[in-house]
C-alpha cells in the first residue's frame, strides 16, 4: 500500500499543470467573447471548467500524498495544501455558476474568476518555493556568480565546490525541501549530513556517500541528482572527489593543496578573463572577413588580436597621407578596434574628431605626431582607454588637465612633450592610479662605438658551429669571452671565426683607438643532443603572445627583443608548466630554458625552476627545485638561457615548471602589478 501511495504522490507534478492551463485558457475565452459583446460559448466553457475542477481535485489528492513523504518545510507545506484546497473549491464554484447561471451570479462571475486566478498564482508560487526555495523567482538577480580570475587564490569550498552543489543539488536539498533530511546550502548543514548520516565521511574501504550516489547508474533510486535533473559533469565530479580527498577543507585555498595534473588542468579552466578587452570581446560581433581583406589590400594595417577573437589592432604608424577617408573606412568595424597606432603619421588636431568613433579603444599611440591640447578633448569620450602615448607631441600643461579623473587611464607616456615636470608631479598626485612613464635621457646617451654583431648560422647546433663577429668599421678590434664574463681589451681578440663545440654565451665589445669601448654584445648558442617533437602546456599563454603554441618551446628558434615577433610565449601573473615527451627512453642531465627580461615592459626573468621525470607520463619524480635571485633595478631588455643541472636520469617524459615573478617588485614603477613571464625555448641534453 505504501508503494502505491508513493507512486500516486509522484503524479502530482504531472497533474498539477492541467487545471492551471485549463483555467487560464477559459478566462481568456471569456474575456475575448465579452469584448465582442456576446457571451462565451457555454458548452465549451463549462467543459473546460469541468476538466479544471476534476484535475484540480486529482492534483490536490496527489500533492497531499506527496507531502506525506516528508522533506518539505512544514509551514510552507501547510499553507500550500490549504490554499490548493481553497483554489479547488473556487474552480468548482466557477463551474457551478457557469452551469447554473442566474441573474444575480452573472455579475459575480468575472470578479470571482479574477479572484480565483490570484489564488492560483499564490498557490503556484507557494509550491515553487517549496521545491526550489523561497527566492527562486529572483534567484538570478540576487545570486552573484562566482568569477575566478586567479584560481590559485580561490577558496576551494566557497569558490569551487559550493557553486557545484548550488547548481546541481540545492533544488532538492534546501531549507524548504529537505530530501533525505539533507541540506547542502551551508557548511554546517553539509557536516550534519542527512537521515543516513554523513555524506562526506566514509567507512573503511568505502567511498563517501556524496560521491557514491553521484556515480551510481542513472536508473538507480539513489542516484544524485535524480533522473530528469541536470547531472554533474565529469570535471565537477573530479573536483568534488579532490576536495573530499583533501579532508573536505572548508577554508583551504587552491595553491595550498596538492593537485594532480588532471585536477590542475580542470582548475585552470575555471579561470575567467575579466580584463576590459575580454569584456569588450563579449559585446561585439565577429569581424567581417571581407572588410578585413579590403582594408589590408594595400598592406596590412588591421590584424586580429587572436584567432577567432573579434577584436582587432589598427597600425597606421608612419602613414603620412592620412585623410578622413581612412577613418571612414574603419568606422564599420570601429567597435572591434581596441588598439590604434597613429605614431609618426600626419595625424593632427583636424583628424582627431574621428577618434570618438573608436569607443572601445584601450591603447592609443600618438607619439611623434603634431597633435596639440585640442586632440586631448576627444579622449574624454574613450571610456576604456588604458594606455596613451604622447611622446614627442606638442601637448602642454593645459592639455594634460583634460585627462584629469579619466575613468580607465592607467599608463601615460609624456617624454619630450611641452608638459613641465611640476605639472606632471601635480597631475600625478591628483591621479594616483595613472602611471606616468618618464624615460631617463641617460638611457639614450650616445656611445662612442656600437657593439659588434655576433653572427652564427643558427643558435642551436648538434656538433659544432662557426660564429663570426662583424662591424661597420673594418679597422675596429673585437674582444670576446666564451664563459659569460665581461670582456675587456685583455680578453680573447677576434682574428678569425670562432668554432664552438659546446653551449656558450659569447660576449663581445668593439674597440678602436681614441674611442670609448662599446657596450657589450651578447648571444647564446645552445648545443643539444636530444630530439623531441611533442610538448604540452598545462596553461595556455596570453592570446597576444602565443607564438606557435606549445611548439614555440621546441622549434629551435630564439625570440628577439621584439616581443611581437611571434617567437615568444607570454604569461601574465602566472607560472608555466610544460611536459616534454621524449618519444623514447633517454638519459637527461641538463635542461636549459630561454627567457626574456624587460622591466620597463613589466617582463622579468624566472624566479625559479622545478624539474620532474617520468617513465609512464603519469607518475613523476622531482629531480630539481631551485630558486633564482630577484632582479636588481634596471630598465634594459635582455635575453638569457637558464641552465638547470640534474642527476643524469633516464626518462620518457620531462616536466618543467618555470616560476614567475608574479608581481612587480617594490622598485618597479608599478609595484605589485601583475608581471609577465616570457619563454621561447626549452633545450634538453
Amino acid at each position: 500500500m505504501m508503494v502505491l501511495i508513493i507512486d500516486l504522490g509522484r503524479l502530482h507534478p504531472l497533474l498539477v499543470h492541467l487545471p492551471i492551463g485549463m483555467l487560464i485558457l477559459t478566462f481568456f475565452i471569456e474575456i475575448y467573447e465579452r469584448r465582442k459583446n456576446k457571451e462565451a460559448n457555454s458548452d465549451m466553457v463549462r467543459f473546460a471548467l469541468g476538466i479544471a475542477a476534476i484535475s484540480s481535485v486529482a492534483a490536490v489528492g496527489s500533492g497531499w500524498l506527496l507531502g506525506e513523504n516528508g522533506g518539505y518545510d512544514q509551514v510552507l507545506l501547510f499553507r500550500h495544501r490549504w490554499m490548493a484546497v481553497a483554489l479547488t473549491a473556487g474552480i468548482c464554484i466557477l463551474y457551478y455558476i457557469k452551469r447554473n447561471p442566474r441573474s444575480w451570479n452573472r455579475k459575480f462571475y468575472i470578479p470571482f474568476f479574477i479572484l480565483v486566478l490570484f489564488l492560483l498564482s499564490f498557490t503556484g508560487h507557494m509550491g515553487g518555493s517549496m521545491t526550489h526555495g523561497e527566492d527562486y523567482l529572483f534567484k538570478d538577480a540576487q545570486t552573484k556568480e562566482v568569477i575566478i580570475t586567479d584560481v590559485s587564490k580561490a577558496v576551494v569550498f566557497t569558490d569551487i565546490v559550493q557553486p557545484i552543489l548550488d547548481n546541481k543539488c540545492a533544488s532538492c536539498h534546501n531549507s524548504n525541501k529537505v530530501k533525505g533530511g539533507l541540506i547542502i546550502t551551508s557548511k554546517g548543514h553539509l557536516l550534519a549530513g542527512g537521515d543516513s548520516g554523513s555524506i562526506l565521511e566514509a567507512k573503511e574501504d568505502e567511498i563517501p556517500r556524496l560521491i557514491r550516489n553521484i556515480k551510481l547508474p542513472l536508473e538507480h533510486e539513489d542516484h544524485m541528482p535524480p533522473k530528469g535533473k541536470t547531472p554533474l559533469t565529469a570535471d565537477e565530479i573530479s573536483l568534488l572527489e579532490w576536495w573530499i580527498n583533501n579532508k573536505n577543507c572548508f577554508d583551504c585555498v587552491v595553491e595550498t593543496l596538492d593537485k594532480p595534473e588532471e585536477i590542475n588542468t580542470i582548475l585552470l579552466s575555471l579561470e575567467e578573463d575579466t580584463s576590459p578587452r575580454a569584456l569588450i570581446a563579449k559585446t561585439v560581433d565577429p569581424i567581417s572577413t571581407p572588410w578585413l581583406t579590403d582594408i589590408n589590400i594595400n598592406g596590412t594595417i588591421a590584424t586580429r588580436v587572436a584567432e577567432n577573437n573579434p577584436l582587432i589592432i589598427i597600425n597606421l604608424s608612419g602613414h603620412t597621407n592620412l585623410t578622413k577617408e581612412h577613418f571612414k573606412k574603419l568606422k564599420k568595424q570601429a567597435d572591434n578596434i581596441i588598439e590604434l597606432n597613429l605614431s609618426k603619421s600626419n595625424f593632427n588636431d583636424t583628424l582627431s574628431s574621428y577618434l570618438s568613433q573608436f569607443k572601445n579603444i584601450t591603447k592609443l599611440q600618438l607619439h611623434n605626431t603634431t597633435i596639440t591640447d585640442n586632440t586631448l578633448k576627444q579622449l574624454a569620450r574613450l571610456k576604456h582607454l588604458e594606455s596613451l602615448n604622447l611622446y614627442g607631441t606638442h601637448v602642454t600643461n593645459a592639455g594634460i588637465e583634460k585627462l584629469h579623473n579619466h575613468p580607465s587611464l592607467k599608463t601615460l607616456y609624456t617624454w619630450e612633450t611641452k608638459i613641465s615636470e611640476e605639472a606632471l608631479e601635480n597631475f600625478e598626485r591628483r591621479n594616483p592610479k595613472i602611471n606616468i612613464v618618464r624615460i631617463d635621457r641617460k638611457i639614450f646617451a650616445a656611445t662612442s662605438l656600437d657593439p659588434p654583431t655576433i653572427i652564427g648560422s643558427d643558435e642551436f647546433f648538434k656538433d659544432s658551429l662557426e660564429v663570426r663577429l662583424d662591424y661597420i668599421f673594418k679597422d675596429a678590434d673585437f674582444f670576446y669571452t666564451l664563459d659569460g664574463t665581461t670582456p675587456d681589451t685583455i680578453s680573447l681578440k677576434y682574428t678569425k671565426p670562432i668554432i664552438v663545440t659546446n653551449s656558450v654565451q659569447i660576449k663581445a665589445i668593439t674597440h678602436k683607438k681614441g674611442w670609448k669601448p662599446s657596450d657589450i654584445a651578447s648571444k647564446s648558442f645552445k648545443k643539444y643532443n636530444l630530439d623531441y617533437s611533442d610538448v604540452q602546456l598545462l596553461k595556455e599563454p596570453n592570446d597576444k603572445y602565443k607564438g606557435i603554441g606549445s611548439n614555440t618551446l621546441i622549434d629551435k628558434q630564439r625570440g628577439t627583443l621584439n616581443i611581437l615577433d611571434g617567437k615568444w610565449l607570454g604569461y601574465e601573473g602566472s607560472h608555466v608548466t610544460a611536459i616534454i615527451n621524449l618519444n623514447k627512453e633517454s638519459l637527461v642531465s641538463k635542461i636549459s630554458v630561454g627567457s626574456y627580461s624587460s622591466p620597463a615592459q613589466w617582463i622579468f626573468y624566472p624566479r625559479g625552476f622545478k624539474v620532474w621525470s617520468s617513465l609512464d607520463g603519469k607518475s613523476y619524480s622531482l629531480l630539481q627545485n631551485i630558486k633564482t635571485p630577484e632582479e636588481e633595478p634596471n630598465s634594459e631588455a635582455k635575453l638569457k638561457f637558464f641552465d638547470i643541472d640534474i642527476i643524469p636520469t633516464k626518462a620518457n617524459f620531462i616536466k618543467v615548471e618555470v616560476l614567475s615573478q608574479l608581481k612587480n617588485p617594490t622598485w618597479h614603477t608599478d609595484p605589485g602589478g601583475n608581471s609577465w613571464l616570457f619563454l621561447d625555448e626549452i633545450v634538453l641534453n
